[in-house]
């Protein structure tokens, strides 16, 4: 399926161009050399290819640009793309390095809030410590085992002592669930169990990151963003070690109260919420598009190993994220690198072009951008047991519950 009109992202993109050849052009231009050159078999396709070039490249490809100019001027001697959201990031720096002149260290390495926010954790503070119970889903039973690395069936009967309910739809955002959380979290056989899980892992991670770099001043470390509470917990770690302090560079930066934010250190490409730079850049719930837009193809990092040579590696949940695969994340990659190979690195201000390329496709989404990429399996929770699709139809009496696309889901009509 080749179309011949232009999409809207196209014509975004050619309204902020101010003269020919900029990054806006050339964005412009690669959205419709892909419409034209790159074959769409079904609507399926469609949607994803006219998203991925139109409204996906100018984000992460103007993100990525960004960042190795940023790194260059902080004179960084490395950038460490973290897992997942980092994997096609850094895909697109090593395409965009040598055209943007710049020559620095690459690496993807591995990392997740399961093992990083785990290991920073104080074992005698497990039921004040937020990473266990939020998500854009809360925490039932079994997330809050899965994201402290103990078998629910061995806990049970603590469990049962506690009043937690194992019912997956009762979770901490009841105020009676919460409370047998803390209850149950404050149980010693727990807190023994936890205790040595969180010491392994601390010096699993504080191996890891010295084996590749990741604390010293002269290391960035790069990631689509937020709150920050991730890479707080390795700088927590490292620094009680007497490591350094690296340089972190985010798609978007919100840091919540218990989160993490150093302005020295920490900067944002398109909002930073800490600073106040770039508020009328964050489009709603902007954290759903970016990371969909940053599917990893493998499973998330469950924890570290330590191999017989001493070297430490990643252990995953799944060699493979199959429901990715199944959705069509090869095809999108495919055309998100046919974008980037179609743009010269250039150095321009595209942010407000990225702002309204992705407000028009997140906030007033086509039916069939809606269908397509509200079926993605968006997974927010730590530990990889909260996989949700992006948008279903909402019934008259139903609210957004676990939708994180609601505008995609109004798209989709109303349900049975």
């Amino acid at each position: 399926m080749v179309t011949t009109e232009q999409t809207r992202y196209e014509r975004i993109a050619l309204a902020h161009s101010r003269h020919p050849g900029d990054l806006a052009a050339q964005f412009a231009s690669a959205a419709a050399t892909a419409r034209t050159d790159i074959l769409a078999l079904d609507d399926h396709q469609l949607a994803i290819r006219d998203v991925a070039a139109g409204v996906a490249a100018p984000a992460l490809i103007g993100f990525v640009i960004w960042t190795l100019h940023e790194a260059q001027r902080r004179k960084l001697e490395r950038l460490c793309f973290l897992s997942r959201d980092g994997q096609v990031l850094h895909e697109l720096a090593t395409r965009l390095a040598p055209r943007c002149g710049i020559d620095i260290d690459l690496s993807y390495v591995y990392s997740s809030r399961v093992t990083w926010s785990l290991a920073a954790t104080n074992p005698d503070q497990l039921s004040s410590a937020p990473w266990l119970f939020s998500s854009f889903m809360k925490s039932n039973a079994a997330d809050l085992c899965a994201r402290l690395g103990i078998p629910l069936d061995d806990y049970r009967s603590t469990l049962d002592k506690a009043g937690v309910s194992l019912d997956p739809d009762q979770r901490a955002d009841s105020p009676a669930q919460m409370s047998a959380f803390q209850r149950f979290l404050e149980s010693d056989n727990v807190r023994d169990a936890a205790t040595a899980r969180i010491t392994a892992m601390r010096q699993l991670l504080l191996d890891y990151a010295t084996q590749n770099n990741l604390a010293e001043s002269t290391t960035g470390l790069v990631d689509a963003g937020w709150t920050g509470r991730m890479v707080g917990s390795l700088i927590t770690v490292c620094e009680a070690a007497g490591m350094a302090r690296p340089h972190v560079l985010l798609w978007g930066h919100e840091p919540r109260p218990t989160g993490w934010t150093d302005p020295a250190h920490v900067v944002a490409y398109m909002y930073n919420t800490a600073t106040g730079m770039g508020l009328n850049h964050r489009v709603p719930d902007v954290p759903f598009i970016v990371e969909t837009f940053c599917m990893g193809d493998h499973g998330i990092v469950s924890g570290y190993h330590r191999a017989p040579s001493g070297h430490v590696y990643a252990t995953f949940s799944s060699d493979t994220n199959t429901p990715a695969k199944d959705w069509g994340i090869d095809y999108y990659r495919f055309v998100l690198y046919h974008s980037c190979d179609a743009t010269t690195g250039s150095l321009d201000d595209v942010r407000p072009m990225i702002h309204e390329a992705m407000d028009a496709f997140w906030c007033h989404p086509t039916t069939n951008e809606a269908r397509v990429w509200g079926s993605y399996p968006y997974d927010s929770d730590p530990a990889g047991t909260g996989a949700r699709v992006l948008a279903r139809p909402l019934s008259d009496d139903e609210a957004r519950g676990d939708r994180a696309w609601l505008a995609g889901s109004l798209a989709l009509g109303p349900g049975l």
